[in-house]
């Protein structure tokens, strides 16, 4: 209904920009609801992982360009450093689904013309770790603690006007958790935030000789 009113001729100041308000709640509360039913079939056991050997680069990259198109409409600097390859083994449709969730929450708190780099990479114990970094807003330290509960916020207002639901961040340590990963954050109110996947390591056997 919305969609058709915006078709028609205006028949009133701001008649336009009301309608296109109401068509922006509602599709926050689409993604509210979807984020909702997720996060719950997820908590309950009813969402089980196919795990699999995935190439972290490729699945990385892949949910780089999928975002892109929000990072150039705020003027951002969106890069991924995934030059080498690391691979892991995990649900790649869950595993995606946190990532998204994880870079489209640095794209709505990091400001018009901020920066935004993705690293895929191994740590010195060989530990396959994707990592979000942002020149964003920043979350105080007394913040962290609850920072990924459902539906929780650091403020309520930055939360609403950049239509966050509050979701997604505990979407996204489900979709690692399930993955037998963990998701770390180090961040200061107004120096911008890195947020840390983690997965398991892959236990290679050892070569037998004949």
């Amino acid at each position: 209904m919305g969609e058709v009113a915006l078709q028609r001729s205006l028949s009133g100041p701001g008649y336009r920009e009301v309608i296109g308000s109401m068509l922006e709640e509602v599709d926050r509360l689409t993604r509210l609801v979807e984020s909702l039913l997720t996060l719950t079939r997820g908590e309950s056991g009813r969402i089980q992982p196919a795990l699999e050997m995935v190439k972290l680069n490729g699945l990385a990259v892949s949910v780089v360009e999928h975002l892109r198109i929000l990072a150039e409409e705020k003027e951002q600097s969106l890069t991924i450093d995934a030059t080498v390859e690391v691979s892991a083994k995990c649900d790649p449709a869950i595993l995606r689904l946190g990532l998204i969730n994880v870079l489209d929450n640095a794209i709505k708190y990091t400001l018009p013309r901020g920066t935004i780099r993705v690293v895929v990479r191994e740590t010195s114990s060989g530990e396959p770790v994707i990592e979000v970094e942002d020149t964003g807003l920043g979350i105080p330290s007394v913040h962290h603690a609850r920072i990924f509960e459902r539906f929780y916020r650091v403020e309520q207002g930055r939360s609403r006007e950049s239509g966050g639901t509050g979701l997604g961040l505990a979407t996204a340590r489900w979709a690692v958790e399930v993955n037998g990963g963990r998701i770390e954050l180090e961040s200061d109110e107004g120096k911008g935030s890195l947020f840390r996947i983690l997965l398991p390591t892959i236990v290679r056997e050892p070569l037998v000789g004949k």
